[in-house]
């Protein structure tokens, strides 16, 4: 089994209910990958035991994103208004970007999570930098405000959604009667 085909099945295992750990042991005895990297990409597909724990912290997330692309949208109309069509590429590709996290996040992809906290981490110096610079404007805080919740909820569900998992050694006995040691995995769902 290639990786994609590794992904695709994990997530119909877990799609039907099991846990990490009944599909980790399918998919060990299937899949070309070692143990160690199937189990980072079981790890990274959050279980619908977890998506329903952490589905109102999404939706608070899908919310302030929804607000970010309105907000990216009308700065980028009064922006392209008044210093003219200089800016329009980035007017263009900021509210497409956060579209596209959007439909992570909505899609619960984990790796959507961190580069919202990234990218809302980024905005934060940015306000920061606009409030030092220039005089005091309420409508600032708003967007710090809007930063620092995306920075916390963006971390906050992507840790939770994904379950860890420990690497243990096990002896045991081979067919020669020599004991050896193998590697037993983990997850805590």
């Amino acid at each position: 089994m290639t990786r994609n085909e590794v992904i695709k099945s994990v997530k119909q295992s877990i799609l039907i209910g099991k846990t990490k750990q009944e599909t980790f042991e399918e998919l060990k005895m299937v899949s070309n990958l070692s143990q160690e990297k199937l189990a980072k990409i079981i790890k990274g597909i959050p279980t619908l035991k977890a998506k329903a724990s952490y589905q109102s912290a999404n939706i608070v997330l899908i919310v302030l994103i929804s607000l970010t692309i309105f907000f990216k949208i009308i700065w980028g109309i009064v922006t392209v208004f008044e210093d003219g069509i200089k800016w329009f590429p980035l007017v263009i590709i900021s509210p497409i970007i956060n579209v596209i996290l959007l439909i992570g996040v909505s899609k619960y992809k984990t790796e959507s999570y961190v580069f919202v906290a990234v990218l809302a981490i980024l905005g934060l110096f940015q306000y920061i930098i606009t409030i030092i610079s220039q005089t005091f404007n309420p409508l600032s805080l708003i967007d710090l405000a809007i930063s620092v919740t995306l920075i916390i909820l963006g971390f906050y569900v992507y840790f939770k959604l994904q379950s860890d998992f420990q690497v243990h050694k096990q002896r045991y006995q081979n067919s020669q009667g020599q004991y050896r040691y193998r590697d037993v995995i983990k997850f805590y769902d």
